[in-house]
């Protein structure tokens, strides 16, 4: 790690006096190579590697290590979330997932757009960011060059879950179906995913006889076998269809 400092001294000596240097750029990327490396002996050099990685990135007209610079801040950020906890750890990810939004922003183009969005959603969503988590997820399946199936399908999770936990329920419905679309038929998650398209459906019968319009109720009740025919909310449903339509004395239904 002396070594490295030594190296380190030098380069910030550089940049300090010649900042405008046509090779400024790619110094502070060795600056921050170096900052990356020295971590593996002395973990408080990951932020300081974070930080020049997006000075680089950030701070100079656009270069041949811009986007690489852009990255490997996010893989700084990783190396410090292994090693923090409690409100520590959730700084550090809050400050990775704005790393993120940035990369994405400023290289549109770059293949590893897809996978760093994908993965800020769903930090946001465990961080309890329902609006931003879900904002990113909508970026993920805006992008020209398409994400893949897996990306595409934990985006399309992250809209769903917030969307149920917010009482959205159609938005939801429709989420968790593309979700299903999504997941292979072997799929282990595929019987939970199926239960929650089912109560995201039944949700919406509860909210529409809460409302007092117990036709609509029975119609979402109804929608219940179909969408999920084997879901444990279905003999609930149709129960509830059929005291929905007593009450409507339509006793034929």
């Amino acid at each position: 790690t002396e070594d490295y400092q030594e190296a380190v001294r030098w380069y910030r000596a550089y940049l300090e006096a010649f900042p405008n240097d046509p090779d400024a750029a790619q110094t502070n990327f060795l600056l921050a190579e170096l900052l990356y490396e020295d971590g593996q002996f002395d973990a408080s050099r990951y932020p300081q590697a974070a930080a020049e990685y997006e000075k680089t990135a950030y701070r100079y007209p656009r270069h041949a290590k811009s986007a690489d610079a852009g990255y490997a801040a996010l893989l700084a950020y990783a190396q410090q979330e292994k090693r923090a906890s409690g409100a520590e750890q959730k700084r550090i990810q809050l400050a990775s997932v704005d790393s993120a939004v940035q990369f994405a922003r400023t290289f549109g183009d770059d293949p590893r757009v897809a996978p760093v969005l994908t993965n800020a959603a769903e930090k946001l969503y465990a961080l309890g960011d329902g609006d931003r988590a879900t904002s990113v997820a909508e970026q993920v399946l805006a992008l020209k060059a398409p994400a893949t199936d897996a990306q595409r399908r934990v985006a399309w999770t992250v809209i769903a879950h917030t969307a149920f936990d917010r009482g959205a329920f159609d938005r939801a419905e429709q989420a968790y179906g593309e979700v299903l679309a999504l997941a292979p038929a072997n799929d282990p998650q595929r019987k939970d995913l199926s239960e929650r398209a089912a109560a995201s459906v039944y949700k919406q019968g509860e909210q529409a006889r809460a409302a007092g319009r117990l036709n609509e109720a029975v119609r979402h009740f109804e929608r219940v076998a179909a969408v999920a025919p084997n879901s444990t909310v279905r003999a609930t449903a149709d129960y509830d269809a059929a005291a929905a339509l007593m009450t409507l004395k339509d006793w034929e239904g």
